[in-house]
């Protein structure tokens, strides 16, 4: 294995420092691109390093309490795979027609322009302001569970365990800061890493169900669907955190600008990531229902993995090592994480969405990274990591930063379905999306965004806040930017006469330009 990483790490590296001795591609003609750091293997690390981060290690026990059996676990999770690959589709065709860094934000622009790019601008809001700091400071202290639990810590939890989130999350944003290269390079390590693991449970699951490694026999595949849940609340609490284990296939797209050959990388990429984590997450479930009871499974909560290897492989390696290594596949979704919402944030400013974007946004000078959104980024989610109470704060901010991401993306595969009418001869469309799997990724949206709205079977839960909080909390948070909205989109254009969404219509039919928007705040002080 050592032999092709290397290879392919090289290849990677090639595809970049080549970059200046190609001819230019169709986009390269006239936009002044981006450095071009990723090549086939960053990318398809980014969405396989972000997919592959806590959820397939913290949720399936939650999961499991849900739905009541391991067997409908598996077909959540195998629905999950089908749906994701739908919705990843749509993503392919879109980012090949915009090939600017930005992504989901640049395609809700093109494929919902009016009333004043509205979605594109809540959805850089919310992605902002609460889905990627929420995830990332939810996904801090997961690492501390499992390397609390390796050092035989008597509690995982409660601030013990965010310290530990505390120290990755600042490691890697310094990372990040300080080189792109790098921080890629930390990306494709993990990823190996993350893959690694997986197939070690993969693989020792298979054995140990062969009879190979002496395990306390269960019933738990036996009992097929018995004991089944048939609340739908319930379901749609579980496809939530199925969903959020598949989420990341999309975090390539707010780093297209550095994508090299986007027309073989990013199909590739993207629908590769989907293809291989589909795979490794069905398998993973089945090892750990083969070796955890279901009772001690339901109430391991985040730290199944563990309880699974301590079970198979005993003390040493089992509880010790490979937590360890759980946690490092963690701090790898956190990197990919970083990586592409900064990105984002840079974009969101080079639009015009953010006043005086200008003066933050790009590539610092000497170290060639958006340093201040960078910064931002990790101010937002230490106000996530440390401001709620001890308790269950992990599932609060996994439901919390769903609601939105969905909603959004559903509305992104409407945008892809609308554009192949309304732009059907676009010059850099080299990819179709096949549009009844993209309407089965929306059906899905519309599921998960209405659902968890519906009381439980019973009138509640056993978490300690009402079963709507989570989903009402990404609500409110999507709709309170329509006051910027308004201020920045609608009255500062008609007080000032500069248009922000200019850009939109110079990107609609090919590559334009990537000149950041003049500072209009400073161009109406010239004209007083």
């Amino acid at each position: 294995m050592a032999p092709t990483i290397r290879r392919l790490w090289r290849s990677d590296k090639a595809e970049t420092s080549s970059h200046d001795s190609d001819a230019p591609s169709s986009e390269t003609d006239s936009v002044k691109s981006a450095p071009k750091n990723i090549g086939l293997f960053s990318a398809t690390a980014m969405g396989v390093s972000l997919m592959i981060g806590s959820g397939i290690f913290s949720t399936p026990a939650s999961i499991l309490r849900l739905v009541g059996t391991p067997a409908m676990t598996l077909i959540l999770w195998g629905l999950g795979a089908i749906i994701s690959y739908g919705g990843a589709t749509a993503f392919i065709e879109l980012g090949l027609m915009y090939r600017k860094n930005g992504g989901t934000m640049r395609f809700l622009a093109h494929g919902f322009p009016r009333p004043k790019i509205i979605f594109a601008y809540l959805f850089a809001w919310v992605m902002v302001m609460c889905i990627r700091p929420g995830a990332i400071a939810a996904n801090g202290p997961v690492i501390g569970k499992y390397w609390l639990y390796a050092a035989g810590a008597s509690h995982t939890d409660g601030w013990q365990a965010r310290g530990v989130g505390f120290g990755c999350i600042t490691f890697v944003t310094a990372i990040n800061i300080f080189s792109a290269k790098w921080s890629l390079r930390l990306i494709n390590l993990l990823t190996v890493v993350k893959i690694i693991v997986l197939l070690i449970i993969v693989i020792s699951g298979i054995v140990a169900a062969a009879g190979g490694i002496n395990i306390e026999k269960n019933d738990n595949w036996s009992r097929g669907f018995t004991g089944t849940s048939k609340d739908a609340h319930s379901y749609a609490s579980a496809l939530t955190k199925v969903f959020w284990a598949y989420d990341g296939f999309t975090n390539l797209v707010y780093s297209l600008g550095e994508l090299r050959k986007p027309e073989r990388n990013l199909p590739w990429s993207i629908g590769g990531s989907v293809v291989i984590v589909g795979f490794l997450y069905i398998m993973a479930n089945v090892a750990f229902f083969f070796v955890v009871p279901l009772d001690v499974a339901i109430n391991s909560e985040e730290i199944l993995a563990a309880e699974f290897t301590y079970r198979v492989f005993g003390h040493s390696v089992g509880r010790v090592a490979l937590p360890v290594f759980i946690g490092l596949s963690v701090l790898g979704a956190i990197c990919a994480q970083t990586y592409g919402v900064s990105r984002l944030l840079d974009s969101a400013n080079e639009v015009g969405f953010v006043p005086y974007g200008h003066r933050i946004c790009g590539n610092n000078k000497k170290l060639g990274t958006p340093v201040y959104s960078l910064v931002i980024m990790y101010g937002l989610t230490m106000i996530y990591l440390l401001a709620p109470p001890p308790g269950k704060v992990f599932d609060l901010l996994v439901d919390f930063v769903q609601w939105s991401t969905w909603l959004f993306y559903g509305l992104t595969a409407v945008g892809a379905i609308v554009l192949r009418f309304t732009k059907p001869q676009h010059s850099l469309r080299s990819f179709k999306s096949f549009h009844p799997l993209n309407i089965l990724f929306i059906i899905f949206c519309i599921y998960i965004t209405i659902f968890p709205f519906v009381p439980p079977k019973g009138g509640s839960t056993d978490a300690p806040y009402p079963y709507y909080l989570s989903p009402l909390l990404g609500v409110i948070t999507t709709v309170a930017g329509l006051v910027p909205w308004y201020f920045r989109m609608v009255w500062w254009p008609k007080k000032s006469g500069v248009d922000l969404v200019a850009w939109v219509k110079e990107e609609a039919d090919g590559p334009v330009s990537e000149d950041p928007i003049k500072d209009d705040s400073l161009e109406l002080d010239t004209k007083a």
